[in-house]
């Protein structure tokens, strides 16, 4: 079994923003000796910083997903200082947004290499001390479009399949081993990857509502830390997301093109992290969107996106509620 968290070593990729910076200081917090790794050496100094000033124990060890060379130095080094790995937590992720025929073949490169090989790199390189120890929980971090791809987000979507295929796989050879591969499927959650996002639009994309806190994330991987499961799930609108076709795959299709506005944001795009981390931002675990209105829902923009249905929807509800209502003798 897991060790308690309070005695877990946890690396973490990814950790210099968004879900890893947040679950780094929310593990650190419940005792977690916290490694913390990805390309912005400058942000993970200044986490590891917070980490301390709170009182707990951190290392930063920078380095790129992609590289191999890389993660087996952040493994050694984790070792070396804290003697074993508990947890190796894969979060690293980038994301394109554009039509399949705008998108460069690089492109799809590009995400494959950080949201598919990162997480094949890390595991392996996790692997490499768990095995011998008999013991440790792997955690890749997928999201519902693993489960059921979105439109214009064709590379993210494919990568995030491919950790699923990847995970059942490395189960069932490391069946009896003592290691445990877990993944958690996220809706969209309130981080700066969109913003940080390449985009073949003028405007950045953006999440779509409802918007999850990178908090509730943290929350859900320091449990599968101690109590790993094959798959985790957070919040409730996957059970929409991924029933959408369950009278025929083709009212799905219908359905996500018809809304696919609500991931259209309104920012300027402006670069992105792609080749590099965006340095000139500051690193944050939030991006601002859960702000909008309920969980980023806000009826201005479900008015113009689907403005008929919204119409229907406000009819059907004011007629259920005056027969509701006693009527008068």
């Amino acid at each position: 079994m897991p060790r308690p968290l309070a005695e877990q070593v946890v690396v973490i990729t990814g950790a210099s923003t968004g879900i890893g910076r947040c679950a780094a200081l929310h593990l650190a917090a419940r005792g977690a000796r916290v490694v913390v790794t990805g390309r912005w050496a400058e942000a993970l100094e200044g986490l590891v910083a917070e980490i301390e000033a709170r009182g707990g124990r951190a290392l930063a060890v920078p380095g790129d997903v992609r590289v191999e060379e890389d993660m087996a130095r952040v493994a050694d080094t984790a070792v070396e200082r804290f003697g074993r790995i508990d947890t190796w937590v894969n979060n690293a992720a980038v994301y394109i947004q554009g039509r399949v025929l705008d998108l460069t073949l690089d492109d799809f490169r590009e995400v494959l290499e950080t949201d598919l090989i990162g997480v094949i790199n890390g595991t392996r390189q996790a692997l490499r001390w768990m095995l011998p120890a008999r013991s440790g929980v792997i955690i890749q971090i997928s999201s519902i479009v693993g489960r059921r791809g979105a439109p214009y987000a064709s590379p993210y979507s494919a990568a995030k399949t491919g950790i699923e295929g990847f995970c059942d796989a490395v189960r069932s050879e490391t069946w009896g081993s003592g290691v445990h591969v877990a993944t958690l499927y996220l809706p969209s959650v309130d981080t700066p990857i969109y913003q940080h996002a390449r985009t073949c639009f003028a405007t950045k994309p953006k999440p779509v509502p409802p918007v999850a806190d990178p908090e509730e994330a943290a929350k859900k991987i320091a449990e599968l830390a101690v109590e790993p499961k094959p798959a985790a799930f957070l919040g409730l609108f996957r059970h929409l997301y991924l029933n959408l076709g369950i009278l025929t795959p083709r009212f799905a299709d219908w359905f996500l093109h018809h809304t696919i506005g609500f991931a259209r944001g309104d920012l300027p795009a402006d670069g992105d992290n792609i080749e590099a981390p965006m340095t000139w931002r500051r690193p944050s675990i939030r991006g601002g969107w859960s702000g909008r209105g309920i969980k980023g829902f806000t009826i201005r923009e479900v008015m113009r996106i689907i403005p008929l249905e919204t119409l229907l929807a406000a009819a059907a509800i004011g007629f259920l509620a005056a027969r509701a209502l006693p009527r008068r003798p």
